[in-house]
């Protein structure tokens, strides 16, 4: 039995797909929960089975984002590569979660 839990994402493009986290693109064409009004994709937690961050992908493929469960906009640092970006945005979580005592 595995620990993480994950929404059916077969329709979705898979820009990332590790253990504990998985990013996918989302459109118009292919929404989840809203997040497609403003974002390029999403990332997921699977041991939350939450969104933990969304973002966008410029025109020079930077990726650019926020955590998704704050009630504040907090911005995850941009990377050049999901990769980095899914570094940053754990950095970013475990930050938010020592600094609010969770």
């Amino acid at each position: 039995m595995s620990r993480y839990t994950f929404p059916c994402l077969s329709s979705f493009d898979i820009i990332f797909n590790g253990r504990r986290y998985k990013a996918f693109k989302v459109s118009t064409l292919n929404p989840f929960k809203g997040y497609e009004e403003d974002s390029d994709f999403v990332m997921w937690d699977g041991l939350y089975d939450a969104a933990v961050a969304y973002g966008t992908i410029t025109v020079d493929n930077s990726y650019c984002g926020f955590l998704a469960f704050s009630h504040v906009k907090i911005e995850v640092d941009s990377a050049s590569c999901i990769r980095d970006f899914v570094k940053n945005t754990r950095r970013m979580q475990e930050r938010f979660f020592r600094d609010s005592g969770i």
